[in-house]
């Protein structure tokens, strides 16, 4: 009996299964008509893009006739060689040199000796250096300072009296100590009717021993750092400040100077 009923129930549900497979293939095949007949309708509507395009071509006769013209032969033929310039030619586009001359050595002499001698100058000395007498050097370079101002010391730029116969005799290798006084007791004794250019002659101003000295310049006159005037100066001997205040001159003697040339 179950068997029975088993055997029923497993064909209703086989029946019923093909029932509906056989319904599905049908909408699925109605399905694919529609599609089939929409994508007809819009072809119908739509231009293919991918339609080729066909242009005819249609010939046209040439304008001008074909002529058959026979090819010539080149014939190679040399060169003509440019015209020979001339001097004086200025539109060529390059440049005309002439041939260089040759050079034909010059034979130049060797000087003698003599002529070398007398073709050579000696350098030129200077003013000091051209002096030969030693009075003339002193007094060359006792003029080096005029006009310098007056000034406790004895620099390049301000001198007094003792510093002042300092830096002139130094020249000539005689060393003098700073003070007049000190000054005053080198050298030997010069009588005042006898004096020469170089000599110093000491004077007494504000004390009793020399407190100044100046350099006898010649023609009665010297050279020395005045106080009262500020500055390196000439003055004469017979002026009456000095001559009133004159003590006793004194000659030096120079190192390096030739003694012989007076």
């Amino acid at each position: 009996m179950i068997n029975r009923l088993l055997i029923v129930t497993l064909f209703l549900y086989g029946t019923h299964l093909l029932a509906d497979v056989q319904k599905h293939e049908t909408s699925l095949f109605l399905e694919y008509e529609r599609e089939i007949s929409h994508q007809n309708d819009s072809s119908t509507d739509q231009e293919n893009p991918f339609k080729k395009i066909i242009t005819k071509l249609t010939p046209t006769k040439p304008s001008t006739p074909y002529v058959n013209v026979p090819i010539q032969p080149t014939v190679a033929t040399a060169p003509i060689p440019p015209e020979k310039p001339t001097i004086g030619q200025d539109a060529l586009p390059y440049l005309v040199i002439n041939k260089p001359v040759d050079i034909v050595p010059i034979c130049i002499e060797k000087p003698t000796d003599k002529e070398v001698a007398i073709t050579v100058k000696e350098p030129k000395k200077s003013l000091f250096e051209n002096l030969t007498s030693k009075k003339d050097k002193i007094l060359a370079k006792a003029k080096e300072f005029l006009g310098t101002p007056y000034g406790f010391g004895r620099d390049d730029y301000v001198t007094d009296c003792s510093g002042f116969t300092q830096q002139v005799f130094r020249q000539f290798g005689v060393t003098l100590p700073r003070s007049a006084a000190e000054q005053a007791r080198l050298g030997t004794d010069v009588d005042a009717k006898d004096l020469q250019i170089g000599d110093l002659l000491f004077y007494h101003t504000y004390k009793n021993e020399p407190s100044h000295v100046a350099i006898y310049a010649g023609e009665g006159q010297i050279i020395h750092a005045s106080f009262r005037s500020k500055k390196v100066q000439y003055d004469t001997i017979n002026k009456g400040y000095y001559k009133e205040r004159f003590m006793y001159a004194k000659r030096l003697a120079l190192n390096n100077v030739d003694s012989s040339s007076e």
